[in-house]
């Protein structure tokens, strides 16, 4: 018996309802996704889930916090590396 091998997780940050889905549909079928709304829903789900989130799909315009302000914040907390 094959062990199940357990996907990986995206994070996709975009303030566009329809492009969420459009990726989430592309990658769905491969990885577990997770969508954010804006930059600061985007950071707190990766400091809830830093560890099991392989790739970040970020936008860069958008409300709340956009894509430069995330990235600085995953650098200043060390969500990055």
């Amino acid at each position: 018996m094959t062990p199940l091998r357990s996907r990986q997780k995206i994070l996709i940050a975009d303030d566009s309802e329809m492009n969420r889905a459009i990726l989430a549909d592309m990658l769905g079928d491969e990885y577990d996704i997770i969508e954010a709304e804006n930059g600061a829903r985007a950071v707190q789900i990766m400091q809830e889930q830093d560890e099991e989130i392989a790739l970040l799909l970020l936008d860069i315009v958008m409300p709340k916090m956009d894509g430069f302000q995330v990235l600085e914040e995953m650098n200043n907390s060390r969500l990055i590396e």
